[in-house]
């Protein structure tokens, strides 16, 4: 399902199209649009989809006119890209990311939650366009994840630019959010640093963001087997499916940096280095290059305290990835004061068609013994946290 521009007469207008898994695009209509930037940031997009003379139009709320506006710019100002131009009558030339030389011809959207009169719409990636045809992609969590980082470096930091940083965090996490705030916050800290291109990059640079393994975005080539008119319209992915893999992108983008590595490091040793859910000590030996359990985020987005032990879980290779895909999930039950793994119905159903062997994965449901826990207390699992993915996960 996309967000598309639909160019003709004057500056050309955007529709909703397309359709996800068994939701088609006109089962949307006449719903108000929230738009979930992280799984903890939530924003109203003050607009509804509506046929407008036969056409499936994204109309704005006349009555927020001066807070609001339309999702390629709010997220090109999240993002902190150059301003784009709503019509294809850019500027030439083969640099794509420069203010006003490029649109946002098109924004890929899974259906993160619906209900009667309303739907939330996660952008999962941008298409950008030149008047030249020169088209770039944008992977959304990847760029989001970015700014995250830069957003919590803002916090720890005093200077006229971590001062701008932070007063453009707030407007995005504000609760009733001003979309023009944001956007003027996002095009001052780009003065400021005296660039009409990516400003990204140069505030990372100036804030000491770290880099390493930091996928760069696919921006200025030529896509590849991705015509614009096939951008985002089908996708056969259940919007439940589309959480779990979602989230599993944040899983991934929360391991990057020397933060998440330290944070490898001090789930591992806080666990002595035992999968919680099996119990396996896995240890690195003399004779291997890494041990045999991994360290897991529990909630992978930085709206919590991201790289806390009572954030992780310590997991062999095989109930990590069975974690991320949702086929093991944790609990704690209060009563009781336990912690217990379980695999879900919907799980079990999907096994039975498919003839997956859930065997293993069924013999490490139940209650989880406190030897497996860190033996400080004060560092195991947060169960708000825990409570709070499963409420996610349970999706739509």
């Amino acid at each position: 399902m996309r967000i598309a521009l639909r160019t003709g007469a004057g500056r050309g207008a955007y529709e909703l199209a397309g359709r996800q898994g068994d939701l088609a695009a006109s089962d949307l209509f006449d719903h108000e649009i929230s738009y979930e930037l992280t799984p903890g940031i939530v924003i109203p997009g003050r607009s509804v989809a509506a046929l407008r003379q036969g056409k499936p139009r994204i109309k704005l709320d006349d009555d927020a006119r001066d807070r609001t506006t339309h999702l390629y710019r709010l997220l090109s100002a999240v993002l902190l890209l150059p301003k784009p131009k709503r019509e294809l009558k850019t500027t030439h030339g083969d640099e794509l990311l420069q203010f006003e030389s490029y649109s946002v011809t098109a924004i890929k959207v899974d259906v993160a939650g619906l209900n009667e009169d309303s739907v939330i719409l996660r952008p999962t990636d941008l298409l950008l366009e030149n008047a030249d045809d020169r088209q770039g992609e944008v992977e959304f969590t990847t760029r989001m994840a970015r700014v995250l980082r830069l957003w919590d470096a803002a916090m720890k930091q005093e200077s006229p630019l971590a001062e701008m940083v932070r007063k453009w965090a707030e407007a995005v996490r504000a609760t009733d959010p001003n979309y023009k705030t944001i956007e003027r916050c996002a095009q001052e800290i780009s003065d400021s640093l005296n660039t009409t291109a990516d400003a990204l990059p140069i505030a990372e640079e100036q804030l000491g963001v770290s880099q390493a393994g930091q996928d760069a975005d696919s921006l200025g080539m030529p896509l590849q087997h991705t015509p614009k008119d096939d951008f985002g319209l089908e996708d056969d992915v259940s919007p439940q499916e589309a959480l779990v893999q979602r989230v599993k992108v944040w899983r991934q983008q929360a391991e990057r940096g020397s933060s998440g590595r330290k944070f490898s490091r001090d789930v591992s040793d806080a666990y002595g280095y035992r999968c919680i859910f099996s119990g396996q000590r896995l240890p690195r030996l003399e004779i291997t290059d890494s041990p045999g359990v991994d360290s897991a985020h529990i909630l992978p987005w930085s709206t919590h305290d991201l790289n806390s032990v009572r954030n992780g879980l310590c997991l062999n290779k095989q109930c990590h990835w069975a974690f991320d895909q949702g086929i093991l999930r944790l609990a704690f039950d209060r009563k009781s004061n336990t912690y217990t793994v379980s695999v879900p119905g919907t799980v079990k159903q999907a096994a039975s068609k498919a003839s997956f062997d859930l065997e293993y994965f069924e013999s490490l449901a139940g209650p989880i013994p406190e030897a497996r826990l860190p033996r400080d207390n004060a560092l195991w699992p947060s169960p708000a946290y825990i409570a709070e993915l499963n409420r996610y996960m349970t999706g739509i």
